[in-house]
């Protein structure tokens, strides 16, 4: 999404709402919170889209797609959509949303 905004002259970075932490990152930031990480990890969560990625994007980046016009966002939405398309589709024409799970157990001793 950044990359096709990038081709249209716009900073995608500034549009994107999300933070993704690596297990490294978030499980120092529960440590400086005076947490005891006793588990932590990345859990892919592949999940079966009812409809192609179009549905999704409309959906979910709707901040990426704000400074586009009308016929721009749509020529957008179809520059993802064949970009993702090597990853998120499968050979049937079956689309993916590739969530991750980040899952961990910690707690804070008592003072």
């Amino acid at each position: 999404m950044i990359a096709a905004l990038a081709r249209r002259g716009i900073d995608g970075e500034l549009l994107n709402p999300w933070y993704f932490p690596t297990v490294e990152d978030y499980k120092a930031r529960l440590e400086r919170g005076g947490f005891n990480v006793s588990y932590i990890a990345l859990i892919p969560r592949p999940t079966p889209l009812p409809t192609e990625i179009n549905g999704w994007l409309e959906t979910f980046a709707q901040s990426f797609m704000a400074p586009l016009k009308g016929s721009d966002r749509a020529a957008y939405i179809a520059e993802v959509r064949e970009a993702l398309r090597p990853e998120l589709c499968d050979a049937q024409g079956k689309w993916f949303a590739d969530y991750m799970r980040l899952r961990f157990a910690a707690d804070k001793p008592r003072a």
